[in-house]
């Protein structure tokens, strides 16, 4: 509602025109859609149910398995935080859904939006800023690392952090 009546109110600051049309980003929201439709087209043919199963199998406690389905967000910065959500997301509902675990959803995707999102501030492609930044200033993927690996390896020391304020209980 709120995105809604700030549009109807930009209008009066930037007149309709067929411009708008070109504000609209169709190569990303195609790409985003195509990647959204494999998802469920490899959780319609069961491949998550398997790899879901495969990984309950080897979790003890529900501390572990948060750590697991955050550190999957944390480590995919060779794409971008988005896709890493949209892709890890739907599986960690599935995990925790075949798991009996729904009270986990909330606190695990929290932890996996904060990782996504801080495990991608390591590479140049692992979101927009950071392609921002090495386009601009000339940087080499290498240097852009070097900067910014202190800052990830903090990151990932603050969400173990959090993980262990979970509430741990072995997983049967």
């Amino acid at each position: 509602s709120a995105a809604e009546v700030l549009a109807v109110l930009s209008m009066f600051f930037v007149a309709p025109s067929p411009e708008y049309l070109t504000y609209i980003d169709f190569r990303t929201l195609t790409l985003l859609f195509s990647l959204m439709t494999v998802v469920a087209g490899l959780k319609e043919i069961g491949l998550f149910r398997y790899l879901g199963s495969s990984l309950l199998a080897g979790m003890h406690s529900t501390r572990q398995l948060a750590f697991t389905l955050t550190a999957l967000c944390f480590f995919s910065m060779l794409i971008t935080n988005d896709v890493s959500l949209i892709t890890f997301v739907p599986f960690s509902i599935l995990i925790l859904n075949m798991a009996g675990l729904p009270e986990l959803m909330i606190p695990v995707i929290v932890l996996q939006t904060i990782a996504a999102n801080l495990g991608s501030m390591a590479t140049p492609i692992g979101n927009p800023q950071n392609l921002y930044l090495y386009s601009s200033f000339g940087l080499s993927a290498g240097e852009l690392v070097g900067y910014m690996l202190p800052l990830t390896v903090l990151s990932a020391l603050l969400l173990v952090a959090a993980v262990f304020l979970l509430k741990n209980k072995a997983i049967t």
